[in-house]
C-alpha cells in the first residue's frame, strides 16, 4: 500500500511539473558553432527540467531531451561559406575584416531565412512563454519578438558592448571598460582612455548604420505587419533581462544592474574519461607533459599558410613535450613522432588531464573560459573579433602570453613555448584563477537556469528594470543639469561682477569728488 501511495505521489508531482512547464523559443538561426556551444548546455538543462523547447539554430546539438525540438533552416556551412581567409583578414585590420564579404553574405542569408515558410509559421502560428535570443548576429529576425508578444532574454555571447548594455540602462564607463575592438585591459592610460572613447563611439556608429539599420529593414519588409514593428533599440529596451557570456575573474569586474547577469562558462565542466588511444598518448608524456593546439571552429586549418604550418611542425618536433593538434583533415604527412593530429578534440577532457602543460589557442572566449576553469596557461594567437582583447586580458591577469600570428618565426615560437612551460608563474596563476572561477554559490549554468525560470515565474520580471532605461545620454549623465548649473552659476557670477563693478565705479567717483572739494 505504501508503494502505491509513493507511486501515486510521484505521478502527481510529475503531472504537476509537466503542467507548470513553459514553452521557450531559442532564437539563434544565424550563429557560429561557438555561439551554439554557449546555448546548448542551457537548452539541455531547461529541457531536462521539463520545459518545452523550440531551438532555431544552424546546428543540431547532440544528446538533447525529447522535449527539445531543433529546427535547422540554414546549415552552418552555408552561413559562413564566404567568410574568407582569417589570416588575410588579420592583415586587413579589425574594422575592415568585420565588414568584408561575409557581412553581406550573412545579411543575404538572413533575408532568405526570414522568408521561409518555417520561419513565417513560427512567427504567427505558435505561442511561447519566453524567447531567448542570441542577439549579436540575429538583429535581422528580432521583429519576431514583438509579434509573439512574449517576454524575452537577450544573450550576448561575449561581454556585452555598450550598444547592447545601454538598452538596459546599464551604461558602461569607458574609463575602465574597453571597447571590444581594442586589445586594452581595464587599466588604461590617458591616451588609451581617449582612444577607447573614440573607438567605442565609432563601433556604435558602425553597428547602427551598417548592421542594425539593414537588419531592421529586413524584418520590417518580410514579417507580418512589418511596418508597424518597433526598432531594434525598442525591442531590446523591452527585454526582461540580458545574459552576458562573461565572468568577472576573466573579463574584469564591471558595474551591472540586477537584470544584467553574467553567465560566462555555462559550458565548462569537469573532464570526462578520454578515448583509450588518446589517453595513452597523453599519459605516456610523463613529467614533460603535453601541449594542446587548436585554432577553434571558425579558423579552418586548411587556410593556414604552408610556411606557418611548417614552422609549427619544425618547432613541435624539437620539443620534449608531446603535442595534440586539432587539424580538420585529420592527417599530416610530415608529422613528428611526438605530435598527434586529430580531426576533432574533446577539448575540455584534454584540458582536464593532469599532464597538460600549455594550451595554444586563437583566444576565443569559450576556449579562454575553459583554460581558466581547468587551470591551464594560454599561448594566444588571436585572429579577429574579441580575441585580441581576450588574450590581452589573460596576459594582464598573468596566465597567458600574446603572440602575433603574422610575426610567426621558429625562434619566436620556440622561445614563447619554452618560456610558458619553464616559468612556473603562468601555471600558478592559471590554477589560482581556476579556484576563483569555481568558488561560487551556483555554477554559471545553474545561475542561467535560475534566472530564466525567475523571468517565467514573474511574467517578465518588470520589477528588476532600472529607470535608467528611460533616460537618454544627456539625461543619464546629467548633462542638462550640469549645463543648468553652469548657466545659473555663470549668471550669478556675472551679476555679482556687475554689482561689484558698479560699487567700485561709484566709490571711485565719490573719492574723486571729495578730492576736488578739498582743492
Amino acid at each position: 500500500m505504501k508503494l502505491v501511495h509513493i507511486l501515486s505521489l510521484g505521478g502527481f508531482l510529475l503531472l504537476l511539473h509537466i503542467s507548470t512547464a513553459d514553452k521557450i523559443l531559442f532564437l539563434l538561426p544565424i550563429a557560429s558553432k561557438s555561439h551554439v556551444n554557449v546555448f546548448a548546455p542551457m537548452i539541455r538543462a531547461l529541457g531536462e527540467r521539463g520545459h518545452e523547447i523550440v531551438n532555431l539554430s544552424p546546428v543540431k546539438s547532440p544528446n538533447m531531451p525529447p522535449n527539445v525540438k531543433q529546427i535547422q533552416i540554414y546549415p552552418i556551412e552555408k552561413l559562413f561559406n564566404s567568410m574568407g581567409d582569417p589570416f588575410e583578414m588579420r592583415k586587413m585590420g579589425k574594422f575592415n575584416a568585420l565588414f568584408n564579404g561575409s557581412f553581406n553574405n550573412l545579411m543575404d542569408s538572413c533575408r532568405e531565412l526570414i522568408k521561409t515558410d518555417t520561419f513565417q509559421e513560427l512567427a504567427v502560428g505558435e505561442s511561447f512563454d519566453l524567447i531567448i535570443v542570441d542577439i549579436f548576429m540575429n538583429y535581422c529576425v528580432l521583429g519576431i519578438v514583438p509579434l509573439l508578444q512574449a517576454p524575452s532574454i537577450m544573450v550576448s555571447t561575449f561581454a556585452a558592448p555598450p550598444i547592447l548594455a545601454n538598452s538596459f540602462g546599464n551604461r558602461l564607463p569607458t574609463s575602465f571598460v574597453p571597447d571590444w575592438n581594442l586589445d586594452y585591459t581595464h587599466q588604461m592610460s590617458f591616451t588609451q582612455r581617449l582612444m577607447n572613447v573614440i573607438s567605442t563611439g565609432i563601433s556604435d556608429l558602425i553597428m547602427r548604420l551598417m548592421f542594425i539599420k539593414p537588419s531592421e529593414k529586413i524584418y520590417m519588409e518580410n514579417l507580418p505587419n512589418g511596418a508597424e514593428l518597433p526598432s531594434v533599440a525598442e525591442i531590446q529596451a523591452n527585454a526582461s533581462m540580458l545574459f552576458m557570456n562573461s565572468h568577472f575573474t576573466i573579463n574584469h569586474p564591471r558595474p551591472l544592474l540586477p537584470d544584467v547577469i553574467e553567465v560566462g562558462g555555462m559550458h565548462t565542466r569537469p573532464a570526462k574519461p578520454l578515448p583509450k588511444d588518446l589517453d595513452a598518448f597523453l599519459t605516456e608524456s610523463g613529467e614533460d607533459g603535453f601541449i594542446v593546439f587548436s585554432l577553434g571552429s571558425i579558423v579552418p586549418a586548411r587556410l593556414m599558410p604552408e610556411e606557418f604550418r611548417k614552422i609549427f611542425i619544425r618547432v613541435f618536433g624539437r620539443l620534449k613535450q608531446r603535442v595534440v593538434w586539432k587539424w580538420e583533415t585529420g592527417e599530416m604527412p610530415d608529422t613528428p613522432p611526438n605530435v598527434l593530429i586529430r580531426k576533432w578534440l574533446p577539448q575540455q577532457d584534454i584540458l582536464g588531464h593532469p599532464n597538460v602543460k600549455l594550451f595554444m589557442t586563437h583566444g576565443g572566449l569559450l576556449s579562454t573560459q575553459e583554460s581558466v576553469y581547468h587551470g591551464v596557461p594560454l599561448l594566444g594567437f588571436p585572429m579577429f573579433g574579441d580575441q585580441d582583447m581576450n588574450i590581452k586580458q589573460a596576459e594582464t591577469a598573468g596566465y597567458a602570453k600574446f603572440f602575433e600570428i603574422l610575426e610567426l618565426s621558429e625562434e619566436k615560437l620556440e622561445n614563447a613555448i619554452n618560456e610558458m612551460i619553464n616559468n612556473a608563474k603562468y601555471s600558478v596563476k592559471a590554477k589560482e584563477l581556476s579556484k576563483l572561477v569555481r568558488d561560487v554559490p551556483q555554477t554559471p549554468l545553474e545561475k542561467a537556469v535560475y534566472w530564466v525560470e525567475y523571468v517565467l515565474r514573474h511574467k517578465g520580471a518588470p520589477h528588476l528594470r532600472s529607470a535608467a532605461r528611460d533616460l537618454n545620454f544627456v539625461q543619464y549623465y546629467l548633462l542638462d543639469v550640469t549645463l543648468a548649473i553652469i548657466l545659473i552659476t555663470t549668471t550669478i557670477l556675472v551679476g555679482v561682477y556687475l554689482v561689484l563693478k558698479r560699487v567700485a565705479v561709484a566709490l571711485c567717483g565719490k573719492q574723486s569728488s571729495n578730492k576736488l572739494k578739498k582743492q
